[in-house]
C-alpha cells in the first residue's frame, strides 16, 4: 500500500529519481552563479555560516523533503543520521563527507557539523548540488533534451595511462567507449567519439570537440589506480567553486551533471555489479572547461587483480556497455523538458468491493418434543392383606372343664 507520501511521488527512472511534492521555484532567475536553482523555501532555512562555509540544519531538510528520523534496522551506528519517508532514503555519516541517498554514496564537498544541540549541520552548496538534483531532477532550471553523447576514451598513443599486469588502461577504456558508441547509436542518440584509433588528443581538442556537440553530455572513461585491495567503480564531477573564487564555465551545469553522475554510478552498480566507490567531485581536466553536463568515470582498478582481470575480459565490458547506456536513458528522460515538472501521481488501483458483512443467524434451539396428552394416573390396586382365618378352637380334650 502506498504512503500518503508515496502517492505524491513520482520515482523516475532509476530509484535514485525522485520528485517530491512539487514546489513552486520562485526567483528562478536569481540562480547562484554556479548554476544551481535554489528551492522556494531556501528563504526560510535557518543558514548559519561555520569556518566560510553557509550551512543548513537537517531539520529544515526534514521539513522541506517531507521526510521523518528513521531508525537503523540493525546495529545502531555511532554519528549516522537516517532520513526517510518510504520511498526515500538518506543516510548521513558515519563519516563527516558522506552521504548515502538510497544506498548509493555520495562524497560531501564540506564535512557535516553538529551544533551544541546535537543538531546536524550540511553544507547549503552540497544541498543545493547533490541532494536537490538527485531528489528533484526535474526541478533543475538548465535541463535540457539529450541528443548527443560525446564518449572521451581517455589517454590513447603514447599516454598509455595506467599499466599492470591485469589491464591496460588505454587499451580497456578504449573498448568500452567504441562498445558504447555502437550500443547508444542504437537507442537513437547522435554519439561523437574523442579518439578511435588509439591515439593522443590534448585536453583541449577534447573539450572542443564536446563543446561543439549539440545538446551533449560528456563521458570521459578512466581506470584508477592505487593499492592492491582498493576497488570500486567512481563517478567525478566538477567540485564546486569556492567562496572568493570565479566560477568556471562547467559550473553552470553543476546540478544537471550531478543527477547524470548518479545516474551513471547507480547503474554501474545494479546492472553491472560493481562495487560502489560513490559520486565525487574533484577539479579533474578537461571538466572544468565543459559547457555540458559532464562526468569523469572511472570503471574500477587496474592494480586490483580480481578486477583489473575482469575489466580486461569481454563478457565484462559488455555489462559495462548495457550499464552506461541504461544510465544515459535514464538520465535523458528526466531531463527531456517533455516530462514537464508534474509528479507521477502513482497507478490507480481499483479496490475490489468490500465484502458484504452478514451478520450469522442465531442459532436455532431445537423444539422440545411435544408433550403427550397426560393419562390419568390409574390408581394401583391396593394390595389387600389376606384375609386372616378365624382361630381353631381348642381341641374339646384339652378344654377345660
Amino acid at each position: 500500500m502506498l504512503s500518503r507520501v508515496a502517492r505524491r511521488c513520482g520515482v523516475l527512472a532509476l530509484p535514485v529519481f525522485l520528485a517530491l511534492a512539487p514546489v513552486t521555484l520562485a526567483n528562478a532567475e536569481a540562480q547562484a552563479e554556479a548554476g544551481q536553482a535554489e528551492p522556494a523555501a531556501v528563504n526560510n532555512w535557518h543558514v548559519r555560516e561555520i569556518d566560510g562555509v553557509e550551512y543548513v540544519p537537517l531539520e529544515d531538510l526534514r521539513s522541506f523533503y517531507k521526510l521523518m528520523p528513521l531508525q537503523p534496522k540493525g546495529r545502531k551506528v555511532a554519528g549516522q543520521r537516517m532520513l526517510g519517508n518510504g520511498e526515500v532514503e538518506l543516510v548521513f555519516g558515519p563519516a563527516p563527507r558522506e552521504l548515502f541517498i538510497q544506498n548509493r554514496l555520495c562524497a560531501l564537498s564540506h564535512p557535516v557539523q553538529e551544533d551544541a544541540s546535537g543538531d546536524l549541520l550540511v553544507s547549503r552548496i552540497d544541498v543545493l548540488q547533490v541532494i536537490e538534483p538527485v531528489l528533484r531532477p526535474t526541478y533543475i532550471a538548465n535541463r535540457r533534451a539529450v541528443r548527443t553523447v560525446v564518449i572521451d576514451p581517455a589517454h590513447g598513443g603514447h599516454d598509455t595511462g595506467t599499466v599492470t599486469a591485469y589491464a591496460r588502461e588505454a587499451d580497456v577504456v578504449l573498448a568500452v567507449a567504441t562498445r558504447l558508441g555502437a550500443e547508444l547509436r542504437k537507442r537513437g542518440y547522435e554519439v561523437r567519439l574523442t579518439q578511435e584509433q588509439n591515439q593522443y588528443q590534448s585536453p583541449q581538442v577534447r573539450v572542443d570537440k564536446a563543446n561543439e556537440a549539440p545538446a551533449a553530455i560528456f563521458l570521459s572513461l578512466h581506470l584508477n589506480s592505487g593499492r592492491s585491495d582498493m576497488k570500486g567503480a567512481q563517478t567525478y564531477t566538477l567540485a564546486p567553486c569556492g567562496k572568493n573564487e570565479k566560477p568556471l564555465p562547467g559550473h553552470e551545469f553543476s546540478q544537471s551533471s550531478m543527477a547524470l553522475a548518479m545516474a551513471l554510478q547507480s547503474a554501474m552498480v545494479e546492472k553491472a555489479g560493481a562495487v560502489d566507490g560513490g559520486c565525487r567531485r574533484a577539479h579533474f581536466s578537461p571538466l572544468n572547461s565543459l559547457r555540458c553536463p559532464s562526468v569523469m568515470l572511472e570503471l574500477g582498478y587496474a592494480t586490483n587483480p580480481d578486477e583489473g582481470t575482469r575489466l580486461s575480459s569481454e563478457e565484462y565490458q559488455l555489462k559495462v556497455v548495457n550499464a552506461l547506456a541504461e544510465g544515459v536513458d535514464a538520465y535523458a528522460r528526466v531531463m527531456n523538458p517533455a516530462t514537464v515538472l508534474q509528479v507521477q501521481k502513482a497507478p490507480v488501483v481499483e479496490t475490489p468491493p468490500a465484502p458484504v458483512k452478514v451478520d450469522p443467524a442465531p442459532p436455532v434451539k431445537a423444539k422440545p418434543a411435544a408433550k403427550q396428552a397426560a393419562q390419568p394416573r390409574k390408581k394401583a390396586a391396593r394390595r389387600r392383606a389376606p384375609a386372616r382365618k378365624p382361630a381353631r378352637p381348642a381341641n374339646r380334650r384339652n378344654r377345660r372343664r
